[in-house]
């Protein structure tokens, strides 16, 4: 209380002597730290002189509005009436001002009048603005931004409109990573590189052979993964039912689950015997075939596929 009343002291008697830019701080600092009429109402008179409008008639209309205590102070009694006189001439200067913003959605815009944020609910309203030259600026994600200038008259009323404009330099959104197995994508071994025209090197000969390994070897994982789930599943069944044909509702879902990882499995097994056979097929005949172009080759392609309650092989001949 001590520093606020030496701080308001000092405002009131820089506003008086016509120093209210001084004032002002003095005023702000001291209302901050203890609330008085006397104090609120110097500031919002100070801050009318210097054009900030709806600033000063804010605080002064909170002064008016304020219920005074009984038997106030004669000084909270005279900053009401002060405050009263200076509301009069001070509110029909307060100007507004209409912004409207076309090109972004309107829940991703920012915009500032002299750097204080404008919320989205005022835009194409009036709002209520002080008398002056204002810079009205929006910014939004992916746009340019865009500036415009405005000066208002005490009392008038004036619309700007910010137009905001697509950034053709704006870095696109990237790529979502790609699943390394998902229900329904394709298992197969990645495409062999083409080989450069005129090679001599025995490794196209044998690409084929390695790739129908490789496939065979991920049949024989997805068929050993899924036929020991359909063994949990059997004996999780076992448990439940009192006979091999009679048994509970609730493992109906069990039933239908065993079945499809059985399913699954013998496929997976079969993919991985046809792979692993016809691999070493390739890989044993691949040595005959070292000297022959790498266009005379024909490349058979497999590749196994994973679905929910299914699954399969599919190939070409190239």
């Amino acid at each position: 209380m001590a520093a606020a009343r030496s701080l308001g002291t000092t405002g009131v008697q820089l506003a008086d002597s016509g120093d209210c830019v001084s004032a002002i701080p003095k005023l702000d600092a001291a209302e901050k730290l203890f609330h008085a009429p006397t104090t609120l109402e110097r500031l919002g008179e100070c801050e009318v002189k210097v054009g900030r409008l709806v600033a000063g008639t804010e605080h002064l209309n909170r002064v008016v509005r304020e219920p005074l205590p009984p038997s106030p102070p004669p000084a909270f009694v005279s900053a009401r009436q002060r405050a009263q006189a200076a509301l009069g001439p001070a509110l029909p200067r307060i100007a507004k001002l209409r912004i409207h913003v076309d090109g972004a959605p309107t829940d991703k815009v920012m915009v500032t009048v002299d750097g204080e944020a404008v919320s989205s609910v005022l835009f194409d309203s009036d709002r209520p603005t002080d008398p002056g030259t204002h810079e009205v600026k929006a910014v939004a994600t992916g746009y340019l931004t865009t500036t415009s200038s405005v000066t208002l008259k005490d009392g008038s009323s004036a619309t700007v409109s910010l137009k905001l404009d697509p950034d053709p330099n704006a870095a696109a959104a990237p790529a979502p990573p790609v699943a390394a197995v998902a229900a329904g994508a394709t298992i197969g071994p990645a495409a062999p590189a083409p080989a450069a025209t005129g090679s001599t090197s025995s490794g196209g000969g044998k690409g084929p052979a390695i790739g129908s390994l490789v496939v065979g070897g991920v049949g024989l994982v997805v068929g050993s993964v899924f036929g020991v789930l359909a063994l949990g599943t059997k004996s999780t069944l076992d448990s439940a039912c009192h006979t091999k044909t009679t048994c509970p509702s609730s493992s109906q879902s069990d039933i239908n689950s065993l079945g499809t990882n059985a399913t699954v499995s013998t496929i997976g097994f079969g993919v991985g015997v046809v792979g692993v056979a016809l691999g070493a097929i390739l890989l044993a005949t691949s040595h005959g075939s070292d000297s022959q172009p790498p266009s005379a080759v024909v490349a058979p392609r497999f590749a196994p596929w994973v679905g929910l309650g299914a699954a399969g092989v599919e190939g070409s001949f190239e």
